[in-house]
């Protein structure tokens, strides 16, 4: 009598702890793992590959990222230095300038190479200057963490330029003043300050532009970074991230257009075909380069991270040289077949 009494509750136990097995492990294999993302600006034509990929890829490599909108590529690579965020996409010359002037600290990790080359440019009101040469005592404006500014002593060295007067003008505002005379000239991102000289009433007509790569300034643009800790405890979310991100990156360059309704979606006041224009600027001029045709989208090129580091040393006159292994790994590229561009 007392067997048959005693095996109902046992039963029980078994199928309530057989429940509990069954939830746990449901549980474990659709958790989501969380990263803390920084975008370099605000939402911007160029970002639609990331909030696609936020709506998209993330969610089925079982990514939860918590995207936030950036104030600057330079200030991006501080807050992932902290630990702030988790990944970002920072500008390469500030990477290294951080990892020279912080050397007893480890730097932020390149993953992943967005713009191959750097999108800083020149922009001269014809009015003021018919060429850099004739810059000689013209105020010249930009913020002072400016990746144009920073890296403008290795840009006069392959161009005839005067000495200009530099000014401090919050980025907001740079374009305007431009717009208006304040500025004989400007440094700024070509598909960023471009377009917002056009909103700012000037036409395309009465300036002159000249981007830095032109003048054999060869530094990587912004990449995506990792904070180092969050890399190292973390490594195959990397990898799920990194990957995403690619299969959206080139879905975005395949359709620009829908791409960029992505962008709306996050700032619905957005202008969608000025930043339509945006984002093909960005992809045309400085992804869908010779470079990245030969080596594959987003791939990092050891040999040109070194080259970067020195350029940029020399610019700043930085008193540390960074190993190039301590900010930047290949080791998390997809596949090479998988990054040809198209």
């Amino acid at each position: 009598m007392n067997l048959t009494l005693n095996r109902w509750p046992f039963a029980g136990k078994c199928a309530f702890a057989a429940l509990v097995c069954a939830w746990v492990f449901a549980t474990t294999a659709h958790a989501q793992d969380t990263v803390r993302f920084l975008n370099d600006w605000r939402w911007e034509g160029p970002a639609a590959p990331l909030l696609m990929a936020n709506q998209t890829t993330f969610p089925k490599a079982n990514l939860d990222v918590k995207v936030t909108p950036g104030t600057g590529s330079a200030a991006t690579v501080a807050k992932v230095a902290s630990g702030e965020f988790d990944m970002g996409l920072g500008d390469f010359s500030a990477l290294v300038e951080f990892a020279a002037k912080n050397p007893n600290d480890a730097p932020p990790v390149a993953v992943y190479v967005v713009y191959e080359r750097t999108p800083a440019t020149l922009f001269i009101r014809k009015s003021s200057a018919a060429s850099p040469a004739q810059l000689a005592g013209k105020k010249i404006g930009a913020p002072p963490f400016d990746g144009g500014r920073k890296l403008w002593p290795i840009f006069v060295e392959s161009t005839v330029v005067g000495a200009p007067q530099w000014q401090n003008v919050d980025a907001a505002q740079r374009e305007v003043q431009f717009a208006n005379g304040q500025l004989d000239a400007i440094t700024g991102f070509f598909f960023t300050s471009m377009l917002n000289i056009e909103a700012a009433g000037m036409s395309g007509y009465d300036y002159n532009v000249y981007p830095f790569y032109e003048a054999g300034v060869r530094v990587y643009g912004n990449v995506i970074l990792v904070n180092p800790k969050f890399l190292r405890d973390n490594p195959k979310t990397v990898t799920r991230f990194v990957r995403a991100f690619h299969t959206s990156f080139k879905r975005a360059l395949r359709d620009t257009a829908e791409a960029v309704k992505y962008v709306k979606q996050a700032d619905p006041k957005i202008n969608e075909p000025l930043e339509l224009r945006r984002a093909r600027l960005a992809f045309d001029r400085f992804v869908r380069t010779a470079a990245v045709l030969e080596e594959g989208l987003g791939t990092i090129n050891m040999a040109r991270v070194a080259e970067g580091i020195t350029t940029v040393v020399r610019a700043q006159k930085l008193a540390v040289t960074p190993n190039p292994a301590s900010i930047a790994s290949i080791e998390y590229l997809p596949p090479g077949a998988d990054r040809q561009a198209q």
